[in-house]
């Protein structure tokens, strides 16, 4: 008895087990292909703009003029009229030097210009006399008169020189006394009185360094991706952290149409005017350049585009099918991003690409909004 109770709840339970394990995987068979019929990909069109973005990207103020100012004879400095920070104007007197041998080269020169201008008076003289001896036959020989015309040629030649040798030893001392070149602060001042300065002197250091303050350039670095949306004269504006709050507007001046190899960008110059010297050379500035192509653009969601670590692509869907375009992104503004490839207007894209699905894949899509 005992043994066919036993034989019969074996055979309830190998039924009830049979049963378990059969019904529910032909159950989940069929759900997961529900569940793959059911998957719809949200697409949406390509539109074609005129994107426009806001770069924010940092700058460099550099004064608009800035020289180090070294002598240009060998002398000693005999006086030192300013120092760092002092507002200087074009041709005011910085420094004076000496040079004793300097002041005797002058000397010199100027007792040979007086020498040749009494030879080339006497010369004068004589030529004079023998044109009036010349009216008596016989009294001046013609050779004598060709020597004295050109004695006067030869002393009018070398009074020329001797002029010409004593402004040039006038202009050399002139540089004795160091001129400011242009308006400008003395923002260094490496020497002092009793140094000897001049070409001669290996160490070569500058007396000063001016810089000009009233005017000053801003330089910006703008990626590569960009150079087409600059324009000349677009508007720019800046803050710079020394005046919190406070911001500064200009146009862009100058494009150097060159990229830099090492940092793909391209240099552009902004003129920044700085009434009251309230910004300095060498501050930092954070600068906003709005720029835009000036013309349409394809466009799609940020999301429509994919990254990795090979490529940058899109998902378009052609006849019910996966394709993958290779894109390359422009200008990212308001949720769209401006892509060039081999895609047009009007094509049917991911709105978000998803690198899971393989080529040629077979898709099922639902329109959504851009």
């Amino acid at each position: 008895m005992k043994t066919r109770i036993l034989l019969i709840f074996a055979s309830l339970a190998m039924g009830c087990i049979l049963n378990g394990c059969g019904k529910p995987a032909a159950e989940n068979t069929t759900e997961n292909e529900k569940e793959d019929d059911a998957v719809v990909y949200p697409v949406v069109a390509v539109t074609e703009s005129d994107p426009k973005e806001e770069l924010n990207i940092p700058g460099e103020l550099m004064s608009y003029y800035e020289t180090d100012i070294f002598p240009k004879v060998n002398s000693y400095i005999k006086k030192i009229n300013n120092n760092i920070g002092d507002y200087v104007k074009s041709g005011q007197i910085l420094a004076e030097l000496e040079a004793p041998e300097l002041n005797a080269q002058l000397a010199e020169a100027y007792s040979k210009v007086k020498s040749s201008e009494a030879q080339l008076t006497a010369s004068r003289s004589v030529y004079r006399r023998l044109v009036q001896a010349s009216g008596t036959r016989g009294a001046v020989s013609p050779n004598d008169m060709d020597v004295a015309r050109s004695k006067i040629t030869a002393d009018s030649l070398s009074q020329l020189g001797s002029n010409a040798v004593y402004e040039s030893v006038q202009q050399m001392n002139s540089y004795l006394k160091i001129r400011a070149p242009f308006d400008g602060v003395i923002t260094d001042r490496r020497l002092s009185p009793g140094a000897f300065v001049g070409p001669a002197d290996k160490t070569t250091v500058p007396i000063f360094k001016i810089k000009q303050q009233n005017i000053l350039r801003l330089q910006i670095a703008v990626p590569e991706r960009f150079m087409d949306a600059i324009r000349q004269n677009q508007p720019i504006s800046f803050s710079v952290a020394s005046l919190p709050g406070e911001i500064f507007k200009g146009k862009i001046n100058r494009i150097s149409h060159n990229v830099d190899r090492q940092t793909r960008s391209e240099l552009i110059e902004i003129q920044i005017g700085n009434p009251g010297n309230r910004l300095a050379s060498g501050m930092y500035a954070q600068v906003i350049l709005p720029v835009g192509r000036g013309h349409a653009s394809l466009i799609v969601p940020n999301s429509s585009v994919a990254t990795t670590m090979e490529k940058c692509f899109v998902v378009k869907v052609e006849n019910g099918k996966a394709k993958w375009i290779d894109v390359r992104k422009g200008m990212e503004n308001d949720g769209k991003t401006e892509i060039f490839g081999n895609v047009k207007k009007g094509d049917i894209v991911l709105k978000t690409a998803n690198d899971e699905l393989r080529q040629g894949q077979e898709v099922k899509t639902s329109e959504a909004t851009f």
